[in-house]
């Protein structure tokens, strides 16, 4: 598009090279393992912080769905086609059951809570659809809308602390933690002063060297103790909120149960704010080290919602795919997949493919929103999209308007990324105004 091409000097200070060494970026992802990487490998070692690993792109190419080993030692078929990915997403004949055996859980943390505290994200119809059915209208467009004057309150408490300091700050630890958090937090109706714990579980829950033995203890202290207790006194005494509204329109009733509650706790707590956080850090990372793109929407405020939809596409930090087993064969990519074979779709790659994005590895907050996959497709589509685009919109927007001087207090290179987490992000963004 002629559009896309007037801005050449948004490309990355290091576009991806598919012949250059790991040690590029000395924090990329799975740095530390990065000489025992191999295709057969996954997940692969970044080369760029801002970029999924070449290999995969290249695998698009040659081998769009390969056999890959898993960090457990299993085997799953990885696909990184953007047609490819998108058509099984849509296909019923994949599963999204996380009590399958072979279901592919990024860690044993993962795999273990999934299972105990199973709920929709992780189960097939129909089961998937009543449930679902029953936080539709909680994360609907609607809803979601009238919570903007909320979501502006808090990010404009967190901003004023930001520009009260000395022209300089954190914007993870001060703004893309705290923000998601707070949001779904308030959202839930969890008192402002366990949010701590909260980050702290979720953190835990989703880091790639917790061990199952780790993960059955916050279970307990967290689901069977804390979310737990929660419910209980949410049942004794009913706010406005989502769990109350759950608790006094199903769980009383007896349409779902206690523990039922607590599942879902869990997830929008862990899923609510995780993913989110890191596409606020990484995402205004991909402004200031791109600061003619931070420039344009700085002048143009109405380019926010391309903005987000460029930064969603482009940083994508649910890295470690969408996951799924085969519930018959299915024929793809020139290869048979077996009933009951682990799926790895690799939509971060999908969503670099040329032949669906112009120019795919260029950040270019001008770009024609098309429909990327970060959210996922089909009946299994992250049902809190709407919530995330309007925090990312709200919160983005606001610090760009409100810090319009804001530049990078460290190069890329010294930056440290999560390398070992189930969602993509940064420990920390230093900046100065």
């Amino acid at each position: 598009m002629q559009q896309e091409a007037q801005h050449p000097e948004s490309r990355d200070p290091s576009p991806p090279d598919h012949h250059s060494t790991p040690g590029t970026f000395s924090a990329c992802p799975f740095h530390a393992d990065a000489r025992a990487g191999t295709l057969d490998r996954f997940p692969l070692p970044r080369k760029h912080p801002f970029h999924p690993p070449p290999e995969y792109a290249e695998l698009g190419e040659k081998e769009p769905v390969r056999l890959v080993k898993q960090w457990n030692g299993r085997p799953a078929w990885f696909v990184t086609r953007y047609a490819d990915i998108r058509a099984l997403l849509m296909d019923r004949r994949m599963s999204a059951d996380a009590a399958h055996p072979a279901y592919p859980a990024q860690n044993a943390a993962l795999s273990l809570v999934r299972k105990e505290y199973q709920v929709f994200a992780q189960m097939d119809p129909p089961e998937h659809t009543a449930e679902r059915r029953l936080l539709a209208a909680e994360f609907g467009f609607r809803r979601v809308e009238l919570m903007k004057p909320r979501i502006q309150g808090i990010v404009d408490e967190l901003v004023d602390k930001i520009a009260a300091r000395d022209g300089a700050a954190d914007l993870v630890s001060d703004f893309a933690m705290p923000l998601p958090c707070r949001v779904i937090c308030t959202l839930l109706g969890v008192p402002e002063q366990d949010q701590p714990s909260i980050q702290r579980w979720a953190a835990t829950i989703t880091s790639l060297s917790t061990t199952r033995e780790q993960a059955a203890e916050l279970t307990k202290e967290f689901c069977d103790g804390y979310l737990t207790d929660l419910v209980r006194a949410k049942n004794d005494d009913p706010q406005d909120d989502l769990l109350s509204r759950l608790i006094v329109d199903h769980m009383r009733p007896g349409t779902i149960s206690l523990r039922k509650v607590v599942s879902l706790a869990r997830l929008l707590l862990t899923a609510g704010h995780e993913s989110t956080t890191g596409t606020l850090g990484v995402g205004m990372a991909a402004l200031l080290y791109h600061p003619d793109q931070l420039a344009l929407l700085r002048d143009d405020a109405s380019l926010i919602e391309r903005a987000v939809e460029e930064i969603l596409r482009f940083t994508d930090v649910t890295h470690s795919g969408r996951l799924r087993t085969a519930k018959e064969d299915i024929e793809i990519g020139g290869v048979t997949i077996k009933a009951g074979d682990a799926v790895i779709m690799h939509q971060s790659t999908a969503d670099r493919e040329p032949g669906i994005f112009e120019d795919p590895h260029r950040f270019d907050i001008t770009r024609e929103i098309r429909q990327h996959l970060t959210f996922g497709a089909g009946i299994h589509g992250c049902i809190g999209q709407p919530l995330a685009r309007m925090e990312l919109q709200v919160g983005i927007g606001t610090l760009v308007q409100r810090l319009p001087g804001m530049v990078p207090a460290e190069p890329l290179e010294k930056l440290r990324f999560h390398h070992k987490m189930a969602i993509y992000g940064l420990e920390s963004l230093p900046v100065t105004w």
